[in-house]
């Protein structure tokens, strides 16, 4: 009797001690996926510039999106390589990710994006949850800095971060951003 009530401690211990350290596994495993996840620096010709806030909901922008004059993709394997090359097919000056697997590509930003904090920008890549493709209403950004061989040099978007461009500059890309949605481009 007193052999069986050891084996059947033994068991009980040795099922807690499993359970604990699965437990255990689980936990640590979902702590370093949040702490490994970190901004590219760019490839193809881009360079990150920080995190910056989408404009749909700012007043005065009629809902039009913080990188104008563009194209969107969007899917379940977006990493940051991937976007960079999708906008650089047709050297488009900025390239965004946002919400972990959006890409958005343009030749302007508006100038009601700002940059934010780091943290804004804080969720992973859905195709490679080691980078970080924005947050919510707010973009991973990348600056076209330099043209990839063969690419066309005859574009006419502003060189620079949003922030090196002249204040004059500003009203002409606003004024393009309003033509674009009158005449109901895809931005």
């Amino acid at each position: 009797m007193l052999v069986s009530t050891i084996v059947s401690a033994l068991s009980l211990f040795a099922a807690a001690s499993a359970q604990s350290s699965a437990t255990t596994t689980a936990t640590s495993t979902s702590a370093i996926h949040s702490v490994v996840a970190s901004a590219a620096p760019g490839t193809n010709g881009y360079d990150y510039i920080g995190c910056y806030n989408e404009t749909t909901g700012v007043p005065g922008t009629a809902g039009t999106r913080a990188i104008t004059n563009g194209k969107m993709d969007t899917g379940d394997n977006t990493t940051v390589a991937e976007c960079l090359q999708y906008c650089g097919q047709n050297s488009y000056q900025f390239a965004g990710l946002e919400y972990s697997k959006e890409c958005w590509c343009g030749s302007n930003l508006s100038p009601f994006s700002n940059k934010l904090p780091e943290s804004n920008c804080s969720l992973a890549c859905v195709g490679n949850d080691t980078e970080l493709c924005g947050g919510y209403l707010a973009l991973s950004l990348y600056n076209l800095t330099s043209k990839k061989a063969g690419s066309d040099d005859s574009s006419s978007s502003t060189k620079g971060a949003a922030s090196s461009v002249s204040a004059s500059s500003w009203s002409y890309v606003l004024g393009a951003g309003a033509v674009a949605l009158t005449l109901g481009a895809a931005l």
